[in-house]
């Protein structure tokens, strides 16, 4: 079974209902926003970023916990695959040890955000990159700075909408991008120690919706 319907069939089991897009906070159950760049600028503000989301990301995850590193990527007619695709091949081996190019998984599928109501022809179209690693695999606090860096020009930096899908804790960490980050989890005892660790991080607009789910 390929890593794609692996990770379809973990999510709806897990977070029926539940797609892998922005914003992901406003359709989950139990869900923190966590503020990341703040008013820091330029480096300063690449730096913040990693620290905080590393920092998650690092409290409530183990070295052997199973994640699907997933990678979403628009494509259309002045956009074509052709454009992105080494890039994000690229992505994969660069960040993720042990990862061979066969072992990503790639799927098609319809944009992902798609207005229903529009009746005009739309050529976009979603590809979805996905492979399954351990943490310890993972060169996380690398991968940060690339999401980082990519809202602010600097290099390295990388393409697509990326999620990290941890089969193991049942939850879903996501860098929207330098602004915040979204965690999601199927039970709160998942994020409390987060929740009260980094409590002064979340983000002020969302934090009496957060502080109901953990009342």
């Amino acid at each position: 079974m390929g890593y794609n319907k692996q990770l379809d069939e973990f999510l709806s089991s897990t977070f029926p209902g539940l797609q892998l897009k922005s914003p992901l906070f406003y359709s989950s159950e139990i869900a923190i926003r966590f503020e990341l760049g703040g008013n820091l600028s330029e480096r300063s503000r690449v730096e913040r970023v990693v620290h905080r989301a590393l920092s998650i990301f690092n409290e409530f995850t183990q070295p052997t916990d199973d994640v699907y590193l997933t990678v979403f990527v628009d494509c259309w007619d002045e956009n074509p695959v052709a454009s992105f695709e080494k890039d994000v091949y690229e992505l994969f081996l660069a960040y993720a040890s042990r990862v061979r190019k066969e072992d990503i998984d790639k799927l098609e599928q319809e944009f992902r955000y798609k207005d229903p109501d529009e009746n005009g022809v739309d050529d976009t179209i979603t590809l979805r990159y996905c492979t399954k690693v351990k943490v310890k695999d993972l060169k996380v606090e690398e991968l940060l700075g690339a999401i980082a860096n990519r809202e602010m020009g600097y290099e390295p930096r990388i393409v697509g909408d990326i999620f990290l899908v941890n089969e193991t804790k049942k939850s879903i960490f996501y860098v929207y991008d330098d602004r915040g980050m979204d965690v999601v989890a199927d039970d709160t005892k998942t994020l409390r120690a987060v929740y009260e660790k980094y409590n002064n991080w979340i983000l002020d607009y969302d934090r009496s919706r957060i502080d109901k789910i953990f009342s």
